[in-house]
């Protein structure tokens, strides 16, 4: 049976029906990010391509946006241990070949952990928040890379559309059920978000969990 996965033009969303979901104040949040950002620091530049960034406002100015996720194990599976769009298939089995990541990669990342000094308002992207505002099949995050770009104008509607969203929630699409999130920068006032602690992704206990972590999802994460 064929799957089609469709994501409706951001036009189609149900303004209004959108679902918000109230992070606490007190809650400690993991980042897996450029070491050359601060814990707290949002990013505030057109770099990158990611499902959910780099976004704009509706006057075409770059919304400063920071990842974060419940727990280290969620933040290193949306940032370094990620779901490759498809696996490389051994010739010789016919099966597909372990996937394999070079922390060389990621050298110059760093993983903080922050703490919400207020609570803050989310919009809920999980499956059933999507299909509030009218997106089936978890399309938002199901995706592969080439999804990207509608993802973003979703990201952007959002942020356009409802004005008290100070970022978006979401269900982990690569170590779910645990919640990952997006923050707005100009949504999060200065100072909300405390910074608990920073390490490099390459100091050796760090890279042990992330090896460990790793190893338990068949993944080789090794400099070959």
């Amino acid at each position: 049976m064929r799957f089609d996965l469709t994501i409706p033009d951001p036009s189609m969303m149900r303004i209004g029906k959108e679902v918000y979901v109230l992070l606490a104040a007190g809650t400690e949040l993991h980042r897996i990010h450029p070491s050359v950002y601060k814990a707290e620091q949002f990013n505030p530049t057109a770099a990158g391509d990611a499902r959910f960034s780099p976004i704009q406002d509706v006057g075409g100015a770059i919304i400063p946006t920071i990842y974060a996720a419940q727990t280290f194990e969620c933040a290193a599976c949306e940032i370094i241990l990620r779901c490759p769009d498809t696996l490389r298939i051994d010739p010789k089995t016919g099966l597909p070949t372990f996937q394999i990541v070079f922390p060389a990669d990621f050298k110059a990342y760093g993983h903080s952990i922050v703490k919400t000094m207020a609570e803050l308002s989310l919009v809920d992207l999980t499956n059933a928040g999507q299909r509030k505002i009218g997106v089936n099949q978890n399309a938002l995050l199901a995706g592969p890379r080439s999804t990207y770009p509608a993802t973003r104008a979703w990201a952007e509607r959002i942020h356009a559309t409802c004005p008290k969203a100070q970022g978006i929630y979401y269900s982990s699409a690569q170590f779910g059920p645990d919640f990952a999130t997006v923050l707005f920068g100009d949504r999060v006032p200065a100072g909300v978000l405390d910074p608990v602690s920073s390490r490099s992704v390459a100091d050796a206990a760090c890279h042990s969990e992330i090896r460990s972590l790793a190893n338990s999802l068949s993944i080789e994460y090794e400099d070959l």
